[in-house]
């Protein structure tokens, strides 16, 4: 009875997620094909993953505009690596507020760039909030089918 709860609580949290436009429907969809027996954690993997480094890209971006001269070559690194691994993971919101920060700063509008890369962080600690809550889901629901 617990399991179906929450199955259905995790349904809703997921579609949740895909109509607040943070994660994209088609690509987590296509993800969700490659776990299998071999890999039965793969989108917990993946997720707790992107987490992970996407905060390591997002701290490493800040660093390298605090540094006198800015640390162009870092940034651009870090930022097409936000980009790409956002995009993967269909990181809908992520991965936009990355393209405007990429498009800022490639323009040299350094004003409009810091104010991109603050509305990223907001976004990031958003999606990051909601996602460990929905792995979380994950796992407890996979616990309950043993």
């Amino acid at each position: 009875m617990a399991s179906t709860a929450l199955r259905q609580q995790l349904s809703i949290m997921r579609q949740s997620l895909f109509d607040e436009g943070i994660l994209d429907h088609d690509q987590v969809s296509y993800l969700e094909t490659l776990e299998n027996e071999d890999d039965p954690d793969f989108i917990e993997n993946i997720f707790t993953l992107f987490l992970r480094d996407s905060t390591k890209y997002i701290d490493s971006i800040e660093k390298a505009l605090e540094t006198t001269p800015i640390d162009y070559p870092v940034m651009d690194i870090m930022m097409y690596r936000l980009k790409g691994s956002s995009a993967s993971l269909g990181a809908s919101k992520i991965n936009g507020e990355t393209n405007t920060l990429i498009k800022n700063f490639h323009d040299g509008d350094m004003e409009s760039g810091k104010a991109s890369l603050q509305k990223l962080k907001a976004e990031h600690a958003n999606f990051k909030e909601k996602l460990a809550v929905y792995v979380g889901m994950l796992k407890q629901a996979k616990l309950s089918e043993y």
